[in-house]
């Protein structure tokens, strides 16, 4: 009898294979992803995770050694941040705001953070004064300069942990392909913006919440995801987007997407009250010095288009905020309806990075460390060469753009000032704007990408190394960990 399942026959010589560019592509990727990341046995799996992790190491090592021509030994050293690109917030603002002589976040200084970022700047503080740190009103310069150079090195120690996190969350929403892990924990993204700010506290926060959402665990995903959200706003939109999950057809009639997203919710308002409620009943105007100045009265800032619009003499003052908030909302009214009548549910990193985009296209600035927000939601939710080869571009022309703009570089290409911008007007910044209006049209670019592929009707890949297994309940079937697709292929 005649065997079920047929399997095409094997070419009769090597000769007579495939020599196509997709087929190079494709076996250069499935050598690349056996070498480092399968097959999936139990060694095969240890050495995998080893590998993502080595990766990882060599990027914050990598991270580090940009951040030397910044450290500054003495008080009369001057070095150029801006033309190092090294500038980092943590020792901006540990010099400007006074924690060096003994401020806390919150307490006798201005903080521009969410509450658990500055727990997190706090404790560091803290752990400076072990390693030897005075900080007390009566340091003198050199002294401030020593405590500064060793708060540094905490953070980075600190944020090292939260990389290996956010490498060990990736692993956990996509066990079958360790390979993504690396492309994370390798990316420029990580080299170039690791240490600006404290952003990667945020992030491995919100992909352990993913992790756990699409490993059937809400009321975790709850707890991470309110931890986020009290240490940087923009999981919030991931939360609200899932929501749109509960009132799907397929999901409406078992209720069942909707109990563990109302779960997840109740959790994770809870842990962002109890984070932020002992800075809120001490301290009222200093916990809301953060909703004042990111939303009560900020006006175009770098990075954004509202900005490359003012910078290009289209000034539109207070407008640009209303017209912000207008786009993202008319983007989320987008994403709801993409969400409810896609042919098939879309997965989970595939939600979060057309949620985040969103608000990351239309905010009102764009600091070259939100790459980070976007980087591991672009690998699980896109992992395309041609995607990945766009965004990673373009990220790194901004990034570099942006500090020669900010250390006041010609970038008029030789243009002068156009006649809209009136007269006595300086010239146009032309590389900048252009800078930021690529970064832009690559990011949405990715996002109709993204969202083709929430459209198709394709079947799913047949070939079993290529599919992706669903979660095992049903609950949150709508969370699949990858798309369909095999990772890293050409398109």
């Amino acid at each position: 009898m005649a065997s079920l399942t047929t399997y095409p026959s094997r070419p009769s010589s090597r000769w007579a294979r495939p020599w196509t560019r997709e087929w190079l592509a494709d076996k250069a990727r499935t050598m690349l992803t056996r070498r480092l990341s399968g097959p999936m046995g139990l060694h095969g799996a240890r050495m995998s995770h080893a590998w993502a992790y080595a990766l990882a190491t060599l990027s914050w090592v990598i991270c580090m050694l940009r951040q030397s021509p910044c450290r500054q030994a003495l008080p009369s050293d001057s070095p150029d941040r801006f033309g190092w690109m090294c500038y980092s917030d943590i020792t901006a603002l540990f010099f400007s705001r006074g924690q060096g002589t003994g401020a806390v976040p919150y307490f006798g200084m201005n903080w521009e953070y969410p509450v658990l970022t500055g727990y997190f700047a706090t404790i560091a503080g803290g752990i400076s004064q072990i390693f030897g740190a005075v900080l007390n009103p009566s340091a003198d310069g050199q002294q401030v300069l020593n405590n500064a150079n060793i708060y540094f090195a905490v953070n980075a120690v600190g944020l090292f942990l939260c990389l290996l996190w956010l490498v060990a969350s990736i692993l956990k929403i996509a066990p079958n392909y360790p390979v993504l892990a690396m492309v994370v924990a390798i990316s420029p993204a990580i080299w170039t913006t690791g240490l600006i700010n404290w952003d990667l506290l945020v992030v491995a926060l919100t992909a352990a919440g993913l992790a756990s959402w699409v490993r059937d665990k809400p009321m975790t995903a709850g707890l991470w995801w309110g931890l986020a959200i009290a240490a940087k706003f923009y999981p919030l939109v991931i939360v609200g987007a899932l929501a749109v999950l509960c009132v799907r057809p397929d999901a409406w009639r078992t209720r069942a997407t909707l109990k563990a997203w109302l779960k997840m919710a109740a959790v994770a308002v809870v842990t962002w009250v109890v984070v932020n409620l002992p800075v809120m009943v001490t301290n009222m105007t200093g916990w809301q010095y953060f909703y004042n100045f990111n939303y009560a009265s900020r006006q175009a800032d770098l990075g954004s288009f509202w900005y490359a619009l003012s910078l290009a003499g289209i000034h539109m003052g207070s407008a640009a905020s209303i017209w912000s908030r207008v786009i993202m909302l008319l983007g989320y009214v987008g994403l709801a309806l993409l969400i409810y009548f896609a042919p098939k549910t879309p997965t989970a990193p595939q939600i979060a990075y057309l949620a985040v985009t969103v608000m990351i296209v239309g905010n009102l600035v764009y600091s070259p460390q939100y790459v980070l927000w976007v980087l591991p939601l672009i690998v699980l939710a896109r992992p395309k060469v041609l995607d990945l080869t766009i965004f990673t571009v373009s990220e790194l022309i901004y990034f570099a753009v942006i500090w020669m703009y900010l250390r006041q570089d010609n970038l008029t290409l030789g243009i002068p000032a156009a006649p809209w911008t009136g007269p006595g007007a300086a010239p146009i910044p032309w590389i900048y704007v252009l800078a930021i209006l690529l970064r832009i049209a690559a990011t949405i670019w990715v996002m109709t990408r993204v969202a083709r592929d929430c459209l198709s009707k394709a079947p799913p890949a047949q070939r079993a190394e290529e599919a992706v297994p669903l979660p095992a309940t049903p609950v949150l079937a709508a969370a699949s960990p990858v798309s369909a697709s095999p990772p890293l292929a050409t398109s």
